[in-house]
């Protein structure tokens, strides 16, 4: 019989992470006001898709056109706005939070596809302890091995959020004020650089100019370093189909799948 409830997004989270260093980095997270939904002023193509993307009328930059031109303060958001992300992909996304005394390391890995997505958290080893796989307004949680999966609404929770993600289309937000911007190679992929102020820290962005993907992004408070987030393992080719089945053997794709 499958369990069918409606999950509130801090459930969601919890359920998504699986693990008590995941839930401190939730906890830190929410409190400091780095993770939370901000209106930039992209409209999403239909209801289908969290991940945000430009207007048809935009033109959509390529790695090199955004070598030919220079970027400064005045059109950086333009730039980051022609930006658009993959239909599909999938890659690694490693968290690090920072305290007095240590540090806290969470990873996960997200599949995306046909406007499903997919976000595993991964323990140490590497291998999954939890996974949420969103359709639509639809996510399904469930823990490593478990033969069924809690089923609920998505609500206002993003795919970013899902993966301790921050969602570089903030930069695009009226409110906000940029401290630098520039152009920055990372693994051999050419990035935009952008420095701005959020929620009373300095942040700094490496936005992909190869994929329309964050590549790297860092947080300051003043100039102690509190929160550091890399993108590694991309791969742009659409993830195989088994890889958004539910643990009861149905495809979250659909039927022609």
């Amino acid at each position: 019989m499958k369990m069918k409830k409606k999950l509130s997004a801090p459930l969601i989270a919890a359920i998504g992470a699986g693990v008590f260093v995941a839930l401190l980095a939730l906890a830190y997270l929410f409190a400091s006001g780095l993770l939370h939904e901000r209106d930039t002023g992209i409209v999403l193509s239909d209801g289908t898709q969290n991940a945000p993307v430009v207007s048809s009328g935009s033109q959509m930059l390529t790695a090199q056109s955004v070598a030919d031109i220079e970027i400064g303060p005045v059109n950086a958001q333009k730039v980051v706005a022609s930006l658009v992300r993959p239909t599909a992909y999938s890659c690694s996304i490693q968290n690090t939070l920072y305290y007095a005394g240590g540090s806290s390391t969470l990873s996960c890995r997200q599949y995306v596809k046909d406007g499903v997505v997919r976000t595993d958290t991964l323990q140490a080893s590497g291998s999954v302890e939890s996974t949420l796989l969103r359709r639509g307004d639809t996510v399904y949680a469930w823990e490593n091995g478990a033969s069924s999966a809690y089923e609920g609404n998505w609500g206002d929770f993003t795919d970013d959020a899902a993966a301790m993600l921050p969602t570089y289309e903030d930069v695009l937000g009226e409110e906000v004020r940029l401290l630098d911007v520039g152009r920055q190679d990372m693994d051999y992929e050419p990035c935009i650089r952008v420095e701005f102020e959020q929620g009373g820290y300095r942040c700094v962005y490496y936005i992909s100019a190869a994929s329309g993907l964050l590549k790297a992004a860092s947080f300051y408070s003043g100039d102690t370093l509190v929160r550091q987030v890399t993108v590694s393992e991309l791969k742009t080719e659409a993830p195989e189909d088994q890889v958004f089945d539910l643990p009861d053997g149905r495809s979250a794709l659909g039927e022609n799948h």
